[in-house]
C-alpha cells in the first residue's frame, strides 16, 4: 500500500522562520551579553586605581535585539578618557600641556578597555556564536 501526501509546505515554513527569527533575536542579545560581560571580566583589573572610582564606573549593557543588537561598554568616570587614552605628548593632540607657569608632558595612555578586547581576541566571534546557539 502506498500513501501520497499533498501538504502546502508555506504555511509551515512560514511559522518555523518566524520561530527561528524570534529564537536568534534572543540569542543575539545572550550573545552580546557574554562578549560584553568577559570584556568587563578583563577590564575591570586592568584598570589604574586609587580610589577604586574607575573600577566602578565601568558598566555593559545590551540595546536592541536581533541583528541590531549592540553592546555598550564604558567607564562613566569623568576621567576615564583621560585614563585610557592619555594627555599631552600622550594623548590625542600630542602637545605639551601649557599652564600659567610651566607645562607637563602629560599621562601615558593607560587602554584597558583595548588591553582586554585583545587578551581575548579571537575568542570573542566564538562568545558570540555559543550564546546565539545556547538560545536555539
Amino acid at each position: 500500500m502506498r500513501l501520497t501526501l499533498d501538504v502546502d509546505e508555506t504555511e509551515f515554513r512560514t511559522k518555523l522562520e518566524k520561530a527561528t527569527l524570534k529564537k536568534f533575536k534572543k540569542g543575539a542579545r545572550v550573545g552580546m551579553n557574554r562578549v560584553g560581560l568577559a570584556i568587563k571580566a578583563r577590564a575591570v583589573p586592568k584598570t589604574p586605581f586609587v580610589t577604586g572610582n574607575l573600577r566602578r564606573s565601568i558598566h555593559f549593557r545590551t540595546q536592541g535585539e536581533g541583528f541590531d543588537c549592540v553592546g555598550i561598554l564604558r567607564a562613566t568616570a569623568s576621567y576615564a578618557k583621560y585614563v585610557h587614552n592619555g594627555t599631552g605628548l600622550y594623548g590625542p593632540r600630542k602637545d605639551y600641556i601649557r599652564r600659567g607657569y610651566g607645562f607637563s608632558k602629560g599621562q601615558m595612555p593607560q587602554p584597558f578597555f583595548q588591553e582586554a578586547i585583545d587578551e581575548l581576541g579571537d575568542g570573542l566571534p566564538r562568545l558570540f556564536k555559543d550564546g546565539v546557539l545556547s538560545a536555539l
